[in-house]
């Protein structure tokens, strides 16, 4: 049997041999439902979008960006999969969460915050939108979960937010649904962005699109177009 070191090696050597992966770790106990409390380690997970596929949509989704949203996710699932199995096959206990699958249609949210993971991992802060900013794709990122019981190895993350004064998000929201505060530890989700309110714009807007998607906070921050002027 495994001692937990090694166990926790063979963990990260899988997600390292993984391309274009932005991975941590983090200590999520307090955030999870009642029934999964006893996987407290979690491993957040992240794909980032492409710029050919994010710029066009400073203008609104489009066919190619949707496609994409779609595809990450899938890719987002199966990876999560393969990470739950990993860590089952080390005797420990794991949870994969999908990464975009709507549990509560009244509050608008799945069964946990991946952004909650990914701050708490390292892996950047929430913006105006209430959306991870990373340091080197802003948000063009797609992001998952898995929880588990193997201890890894979690290090303290950042509390502050790099949006400074910019309102890129705010002023360019069609849904006007940003409400413009800047993020930090302990804000909740309603100070920064009315949820139903994207949400609606969506589905009346973008009904070829399922109304899944917008995008355009996403491709005007500057965080995730730092090579335009």
């Amino acid at each position: 049997m495994q001692g937990e070191p090694e166990k926790q090696r063979s963990v990260i050597a899988m997600l390292e041999g993984i391309p274009d992966l932005l991975y941590g770790f983090a200590d999520v106990g307090e955030d999870l439902p009642k029934d999964l409390k006893e996987l407290p380690f979690a491993v957040s997970i992240g794909i980032p979008l492409s710029d050919a596929i994010m710029d066009p949509v400073v203008d609104g989704p489009n066919q190619v960006y949707y496609d994409a949203y779609r595809s990450v996710n899938e890719r987002l699932d199966a990876l999560t999969r393969q990470i739950q199995q990993a860590i089952e096959q080390t005797g420990y206990r794991a949870h994969a969460f999908a990464s975009s699958e709507r549990t509560d249609f009244v509050n608008v949210a799945g069964d946990f915050p991946h952004k909650t993971a990914a701050v708490k991992s390292g892996l950047g802060w929430l913006g105006r939108s209430s959306l991870l900013i990373t340091r080197r794709f802003g948000p063009r990122v797609r992001i998952s979960t898995v929880v588990t019981d193997l201890p890894l190895p979690v290090q303290d993350f950042s509390k502050t937010n790099f949006c400074g004064s910019c309102r890129r998000c705010v002023e360019a929201c069609p849904a006007q649904a940003i409400v413009g505060n800047a993020w930090s530890q302990g804000v909740l989700r309603e100070s920064l962005v009315d949820v139903r309110k994207c949400d609606a714009w969506k589905i009346k807007n973008y009904p070829q699109f399922d109304g899944l998607v917008c995008g355009v906070c996403v491709a005007v921050c500057p965080h995730g177009a730092k090579k335009k002027p």
